[in-house]
């Protein structure tokens, strides 16, 4: 982009001082809602902590051409902040990058020089959203370590990216939904469609569910929950002769984005392989990297890092299922009915990371809040 090459004329330090400013609003922001909010100090420090990624990742860990589309974002930022492309135009724009560089551009920090810039932006959402979270109760002690100490949940939302807006969003649509506040849950579920549609589809229906069924003071019992997952199932087969082409096409078109040729990808042949692809690759998706998958230092620490969080999803589910079955059953069909989805047509593995991560950071946020899991000990304390 030639109109910030100049700043990597500064070198690795003076590049990073164009964005010492944003990194001081982010660091102020934790002080002014810990203080308001009364949060205690040692989340407080995560924060502070977290809020030096943006400056160690980008240029140090892995070179920032490893996600390219990070440049995407900090080239529609800047160009919407400059005022070479209005924010309406932005927003009706057909393509989703200048859509949710539109949604970044309002975020309140100073003009992005480079991707680490950008990885502020998404740093002001993460301290935002945790805060909201924190002053509406919705953290559990368990959960608000997971949240905080979950490390692709700090990778990505440190970097140049759109999962953070993607993750904010998701969130805040399921605690307005909770709060019986359906104009404003509906409200977030408008900028989950223009930059991330597959989570707006999945995500509004398990909405509707939820305010159906009454989740949040009835629960819903495992026959509920059966009888949704094999209507379901009878509704996926009436729409097979229609998903399938379409799921096949962005299986195609996802494989061959990751490197791959089409001719090497196997497309779904009919409805039986339709129904058990759909589940096996759900809990593959779920699993995915192994170690012996991993083909370099971040995909090794992203294994490590998944069999270590599928360890603890296995614990809180185990103690949820034997405190309150009938809340956690909803919560697993969102869980199944997202990792299925994503297993059909995501073949990468810093991918599947990468989108994964919201849906696990939701399912682990509500199942620790309907359950009342304090901890993943025996008993709560």
């Amino acid at each position: 982009m030639s109109e910030l090459d100049w700043t990597y004329n500064y070198g690795f330090l003076g590049i990073r001082l164009f964005d010492l400013p944003s990194f001081l609003i982010c660091n102020l922001l934790i002080i002014f809602l810990g203080y308001r909010y009364k949060a205690p100090h040692n989340y407080q420090i995560i924060l502070f902590l977290h809020c030096l990624l943006p400056f160690v990742l980008n240029y140090v860990l892995f070179d920032p051409y490893y996600m390219p589309d990070q440049f995407s974002y900090l080239e529609g930022v800047y160009a919407i902040r400059s005022g070479n492309i209005g924010l309406i135009e932005a927003l009706i724009d057909p393509g989703n990058v200048l859509q949710a560089s539109a949604m970044l551009a309002a975020i309140p920090l100073p003009m992005p020089v480079s991707v680490i810039s950008i990885g502020f932006y998404n740093t002001f959402l993460y301290i935002v959203l945790f805060f909201i979270l924190y002053a509406k109760k919705i953290f559990t002690k368990f959960s608000i370590w997971f949240y905080l100490l979950f490390p692709s949940a700090a990778l990505y939302s440190a970097l140049s990216l759109r999962e953070t807006l993607i993750f904010f969003f998701m969130v805040l649509t399921i605690v307005y939904a909770r709060e019986s506040k359906l104009f404003r849950s509906a409200l977030c579920l408008v900028p989950l469609y223009l930059i991330k549609f597959q989570n707006f589809f999945m995500l509004a229906p398990i909405v509707g569910l939820y305010l159906l069924f009454k989740v949040q003071k009835n629960g819903m019992s495992l026959g509920k929950s059966l009888v949704i997952g094999l209507i379901s199932i009878a509704s996926l087969i009436a729409a097979a002769p229609l998903a399938i082409p379409m799921i096949n096409k962005f299986r195609v078109a996802m494989y061959v984005e990751d490197g791959g040729y089409a001719s090497e990808i196997a497309l779904i042949s009919g409805i039986s392989d339709f129904i058990i692809q759909g589940i096996s690759s759900g809990v593959y998706f779920l699993s995915k990297p192994f170690f012996w998958e991993a083909r370099g230092i971040l995909p090794l620490i992203q294994s490590i890092e998944n069999f270590i969080i599928l360890i603890l999803l296995f614990l809180l589910t185990y103690k949820a299922w034997k405190l309150k079955s009938d809340r956690l059953a909803f919560w697993l069909l969102f869980l199944a009915f997202s990792m299925s989805v994503y297993g059909l047509v995501v073949f990468n593995y810093g991918t599947a990371v990468r989108y994964r991560y919201p849906f696990l950071i939701v399912y682990v946020l509500f199942v620790c809040l309907d359950c009342n899991i304090q901890n993943l000990r025996s008993k709560n304390r």
